[in-house]
């Protein structure tokens, strides 16, 4: 049972990633088929508005899909999110080209997006949940690094799939079409993992909290303001650290004239690798010496490292082979334990939409503007501001992570505010 877990939650994060890596990949692509205008820099930024467009719906998913599962239960939150990403996916493989439908072209392409910014608004906190109140409390951390490598994974093989599409298809090959390839993979792999999905169980601890009785949502968050606020915090430089170093850094090389994105896209993948041990690593350590030792030491090397790592790039001074994979390495002491962490902040029957929502607000802000902000920057010859921007969100996180002490991570099965302050079987 406890692999099936594992399994299913990690399908969902990968399918999240992998759709999300390979439109942040492939708008470069296939922003001429779908967008109207003659200007290609102008093309690229609607693809990347799309992009963000995506991430504004995800708060409004937070919510929706936090209370399904707060209510109805972790198990139904794992399948419903699961579908409506793999819907997406399929959609935009098929959508229609701006020569065939004109300007409804890129508006099949926004609804798409934003279903899925709904669906994945729950994602990662639903993911969360369920792992951390069905896992082994001394293997909690690594579990639930195992199931958000499933990010690393997803971001992995979405630049494999771009990677292989342009050694067989060429660029104009992938302009002409080879990228709808991309997205129908991601939709079959989504369908995947809601198969995979139906047969986890659903969390005994929500079922016990819920016979239990709770308070109103409302009054329960409420009271818990303080800790949404620094959800908030910590998301901001999870974001913004993965876009920058998983999905934009071959595009940001290829601007630096040193190397031809497809060339940097090759390396990348070298740094995923890193990415992907640093945070099982990271999850192994944590159930060791805690979460919050890891979380403060990947957000605060990565702030001070990404400005020198990521200029000394640009002037051609430090290697792709090495700048990159150091970075990601960085981010990953964190990414995989700081969700987890961050569901124990809030009490059972408000975990899912009190993680889900300052999360999805700071992914839509921030994580889902990334890519958007950053070419716009570069349009405007301020490259090297790229990385002091990714450092400010850094620096957020890593005074969030100071300013989460030991005593706010609840048991995981506390109910605040029930007729019992703590269901029974209640961990110390």
């Amino acid at each position: 049972m406890r692999r099936r877990v594992v399994v299913a939650s990690t399908a969902g994060i990968f399918v999240e990633s992998l759709d999300w890596t390979m439109y942040g990949l492939l708008a470069p692509y296939f922003a001429g088929q779908i967008f109207p205008g003659d200007d290609p820099v102008a093309k690229v930024l609607g693809a990347y508005a799309v992009f963000a467009a995506g991430f504004v719906a995800r708060p409004v998913g937070s919510f929706v899909m936090g209370r399904i599962t707060d209510t109805r239960g972790r198990r139904t939150g794992l399948l419903v999110s699961v579908t409506l990403i793999a819907i997406g996916s399929l959609v935009i493989a098929a959508a229609p080209t701006v020569a065939v439908a004109g300007p409804w072209a890129a508006v099949i392409v926004v609804a798409a997006r934003v279903l899925q910014g709904i669906a994945m608004g729950g994602e990662v906190a639903t993911a969360a949940t369920y792992v951390v109140e069905v896992a082994p409390p001394r293997r909690r951390y690594r579990y639930g690094a195992f199931a958000y490598s499933g990010d690393a994974l997803g971001t992995l093989g979405g630049t494999v799939v771009l990677a292989v599409l342009l050694a067989v298809l060429g660029g104009d090959g992938v302009r002409d079409g080879g990228w709808r390839i991309a997205f129908l993979i991601a939709g079959l792999c989504g369908l995947l993992a809601l198969w995979i999905r139906r047969g986890v169980p659903e969390s005994e601890i929500f079922e016990r909290a819920r016979a239990a009785g709770a308070e109103p949502a409302g009054a329960l968050l409420r009271r818990h303001a303080g800790r949404m606020v620094l959800a908030f915090m910590l998301t901001i430089g999870s974001t913004m650290g993965v876009y920058f170093g998983s999905v934009y850094l071959p595009e940001f090389a290829g601007h630096t004239g040193y190397y031809t994105e497809e060339q940097a896209t090759g390396q990348h993948t070298v740094a995923l690798i890193c990415l992907l041990v640093a945070m099982i690593g990271s999850g192994f350590l944590s159930d060791r010496v805690g979460p919050l030792r890891m979380i403060r030491l990947g957000f605060t090397a990565a702030a001070v490292l990404v400005i020198p790592l990521m200029l000394g790039l640009a002037a051609g001074v430090v290697p792709y082979l090495v700048a990159a994979p150091l970075f990601t390495i960085c981010v990953g002491l964190q990414l995989g334990v700081t969700p987890v962490a961050g569901a124990r902040l809030f009490p059972v029957p408000v975990r899912a939409v009190g993680l889900g929502v300052p999360a999805g607000a700071a992914i839509a802000v921030f994580g889902g503007t990334f890519l958007f902000v950053a070419e716009w920057l570069i349009s405007h010859d301020r490259l090297g501001l790229v990385p002091v921007y990714a450092a400010l969100g850094l620096t957020v996180s890593a005074v969030g992570s100071w300013l989460v002490g030991e005593k706010l991570l609840y048991p995981v099965d506390t109910v605040a505010g029930t007729r019992a302050a703590v269901v029974a079987g209640s961990e110390p």
